[in-house]
């Protein structure tokens, strides 16, 4: 009896299909010439002439959570008008705390201090909307955006003031807490 064939090898690349860039902005931060995936078409660059001024409106929402019908109304109005107007707005006096603002803020820069393969075990899973994900490598070869994003969901469970650590924690395990250390 004739032995049997070797096991398939793994296929290599063809040459001509480069692997898709990484965004490791933990490296990438210290380089000196922009990786040209990033760099976007002149015509599609910001203009050098003075943008004109950002018009950036605020909604109140402090009467909004008082739960009072008509403010309730009006913040609603302003909310719509503001997205098909301007896309965006600033919300005032939401009610979160500047406690939990800053332990926010705190974890973040935790988390994106973390070398890549920290932050990928956060990694936004398929069909999910929250999680780590940066600049869309797999999506797109060229004109790749320079950003890294964590989401998360949140649901008020009575004032926690360590939501965002807790969230990284239960993604990522005990590991977390060890960076900030």
């Amino acid at each position: 009896m004739p032995p049997p064939p070797p096991p398939p090898q793994p296929s290599s690349p063809p040459l001509n299909h480069p692997k898709p860039p990484v965004f490791d902005a933990s490296l990438l931060k210290h380089e000196l010439n922009i990786p040209p995936q990033f760099i976007w078409p002149d015509h599609e660059k910001p203009s050098l002439h003075e943008p004109p001024p950002l018009i950036v409106p605020p909604i109140d929402l402090g009467a909004f959570l008082s739960g009072d019908p008509l403010s309730v109304s009006t913040a609603t109005r302003l909310v719509d008008e503001a997205c098909k107007k301007h896309g965006f707005f600033l919300v005032i006096n939401h009610g979160v705390s500047k406690k939990l603002i800053n332990e926010a803020h705190k974890n973040m820069d935790l988390f994106f201090d973390m070398p890549l393969k920290e932050k990928q075990r956060a990694q936004r899973k398929v069909g999910d909307y929250h999680g780590y994900a940066s600049s869309f490598t797999g999506r797109y070869s060229s004109k790749l955006p320079w950003k890294e994003t964590l989401s998360f969901r949140y649901c008020d469970d009575g004032g926690s003031s360590n939501v965002v650590e807790e969230y990284l924690v239960s993604t990522m395990g005990e590991d977390f807490r060890q960076f900030g250390k």
